[in-house]
């Protein structure tokens, strides 16, 4: 039986064809010897060039005269050795702006940025590394590749802060004094160390993802895995008995009452302790979640699954984070405080003002670039919200003082204290993390909903399902609306 073979031509993957199929699409000029073919059963796709039998060896050009062997070098002259005739690689044309004496990796920072902020990810393209790594891994489809450079580019991107705020932590914990550790049992210091440490799960998933993109089912695991830590240990530890982690040192002479009052103490304190560092946590589910369904509804205009899931989950996630700030607006109750915490968290409401398109399949390219236009919109009002908290942060006073300043006479906190600016940093990189970890989830739906859907259509309760949905639309839809059943 004749092996089967498949090659590559520009990203356009053709097959099963046979070895006499290949070496004719050869010798026609349809496949060069930098293209790529595989054979069915081997391991991994080769250059066309190196299957032996595919390409005719070039014939010497009539008249040609054969050079002469190269005999020894004449024995130099001068005191400097010899130099040799050596071989040198061609090197890859650099454009102008880019400096020549720049690593490869130096260079792909600024393309990883751009790729991981760019609203727009449809217009992702792989570089031609990443193109050379997705062939030998057998990603051929254009879509796959973007998704595929796109998680690896948001991964890098996010293992950076990530690794900022897991490591401000534990100096954090390492740098406790004695009056801070006195409270704490031994169990209660130990969980506080491995709360801490759960952080650089994150980093390291990312770093993981980001360098096994081609193999997106190995990297989705890395993502999977560190997402579940990361979120999965301080959740548990927040709900660890107050008694086990905190010694209250009660004596024989302590009576109920005095026990029962440190125990509400103790309650309340951890209580705030723990709401505060799950905070980042919390609030970053909001633009993970709206970011990962309009980069897979650009990704897959034609998909329901990424708009729907955009269209329900925002509300769901704006009203959960605004509940989380009751307390802080009776506190505070400062307009600067309010409209930026509105603009900041609601600024994903905009997207549902394009309901129309995130619900139907879209093929125009003018309503990519309105869902384009509006993610842009959203970047802008989350920036105006964030520009409205940090003026209240320096403006606003709390007995007496305000709440960030570079005096400690006149405010509470200097603006270089490590535990403020690790909240934002863990904010920022576990919103770029988890933007991946619902992009995979959703890319798994899709291709849920699209196999089932296709093994459906065509039997016989598919036919009796059409009905059914005819006949509820006729009862729930507005007359008109719903055509008549054939």
């Amino acid at each position: 039986m004749d092996p089967v073979w498949y090659f590559v031509v520009n990203g356009a993957q053709t097959g099963p064809v046979s070895f006499a199929e290949l070496k004719a699409a050869a010798a026609a000029g349809k496949l060069s010897p930098g293209d790529l073919a595989w054979q069915e059963g081997t391991a991994d796709w080769v250059p066309a060039g190196t299957v032996v039998g595919v390409f005719s060896p070039a014939r010497p050009q009539p008249g040609a005269v054969p050079l002469p062997a190269a005999g020894p070098e004449p024995l130099s002259l001068d005191d400097e050795p010899p130099r040799r005739n050596r071989s040198r690689r061609p090197r890859r044309a650099r454009d102008d702006a880019e400096p020549s004496g720049m690593p490869d990796w130096l260079q792909l920072i600024p393309v990883l940025i751009r790729r991981a902020t760019n609203p727009d990810r449809s217009r992702i393209a792989p570089v031609p590394d990443e193109e050379s790594a997705l062939g030998r891994a057998g990603v051929m489809d254009p879509t796959a590749r973007k998704f595929a450079v796109w998680r690896r580019s948001v991964l890098f991107v996010a293992a950076v802060p990530c690794a900022f705020a897991a490591l401000f932590g534990l100096v954090d914990m390492i740098g406790m004094n004695k009056e801070e550790r006195e409270p704490f049992s031994t169990f209660g210091l130990l969980l506080l160390y491995l709360q801490a440490f759960a952080l650089f799960s994150l980093p390291a998933a990312a770093v993981l993802g980001a360098l096994s993109y081609d193999r997106l089912a190995a990297s989705a695991r890395w993502v999977l895995v560190g997402g579940l830590v990361s979120f999965g240990v301080p959740l548990a530890v927040a709900f660890v008995p107050g008694d086990w982690l905190i010694d209250l040192k009660m004596t024989s002479s302590t009576t109920v009452q005095e026990a029962e009052a440190a125990r509400g103490a103790v309650g309340a304190v951890l209580g705030v302790q723990f709401y505060l560092l799950l905070m980042p946590a919390v609030l970053s589910l909001l633009p993970a979640v709206s970011r990962a369904c309009v980069l897979m509804k650009l990704l897959l205009p034609e998909s329901l699954v990424p708009g729907w899931g955009l269209v329900t989950s925002i509300p769901l996630c704006a009203l959960l984070t605004l509940s989380t700030f009751v307390m802080l607006y009776h506190l505070a109750g400062n307009a600067l405080l309010i409209t930026g915490l509105l603009l900041w968290v609601g600024a994903p409401l905009l997207y549902l003002t394009r309901f129309d398109l995130l619900t139907r399949p879209i093929t125009a390219p003018a309503d990519r670039e309105a869902l384009v236009r509006t993610a842009f919109g959203v970047f802008g009002l989350i920036a105006l919200g964030m520009a409205l908290l940090i003026v209240y942060l320096f403006t606003a006073k709390f007995l007496g003082k305000t709440l960030v300043g570079f005096d400690s006479a006149t405010s509470i906190i200097r603006p270089w204290k490590l535990e403020l600016h690790r909240k934002w940093i863990e904010y920022v990189g576990r919103s770029l993390f988890l933007s991946v970890f619902f992009a995979d989830l959703l890319l798994r739906i899709a291709l849920s909903v699209w196999r089932e859907e296709r093994a459906f259509s065509g039997t016989a309760p598919a036919a009796a399902f059409d009905h059914t949905m005819s006949g509820l639309g006729s009862a729930v839809l507005p007359r008109g609306s719903a055509p008549p059943v054939a």
